[in-house]
């Protein structure tokens, strides 16, 4: 069974972190990334560019109209988002568990969003 795992952060308490600790919290998650890929069950994984820069989709009236920005006003961001291939939802939360955002950067607001993809 495949997982998508969301990566959320708090990007305004994260971008107004001094460059250092950011670097440093960085470098942290890199190395902490060669034990979840070692899992062998990571199917996927990347992060993603500012919010700022993205563009939504939506209809409305029956026309497709596009915005700026992310697809919703949240304190929390999504960050990144990674596949896992797993038995069930514990073996994949498991696994995700050994993801950086699920072990570093409290302060930031890191978290992860564990959902089945439908098959």
């Amino acid at each position: 069974m495949k997982f998508l795992c969301l990566g959320y952060l708090d990007i305004d308490n994260f971008d107004a972190a001094p460059e250092e600790e950011k670097s440093e919290i960085l470098k942290a998650c890199f190395a902490q990334c060669k034990d979840f890929r070692a899992t062998g069950q990571v199917v996927e994984e990347e992060g993603l560019e500012s919010p700022q820069i993205a563009k939504c989709i939506r209809s409305k009236n029956g026309r497709t109209t596009v915005t700026d920005g992310p697809f919703i006003e949240t304190k929390e961001q999504l960050g990144s988002f990674f596949i896992i291939e797993a038995e069930n939802i514990d073996d994949a939360v498991r696994v995700a568990s050994l993801h950086p955002a699920a072990i570093f950067g409290e302060k930031y607001g890191f978290g992860i969003e564990v959902r089945p993809i439908q098959e």
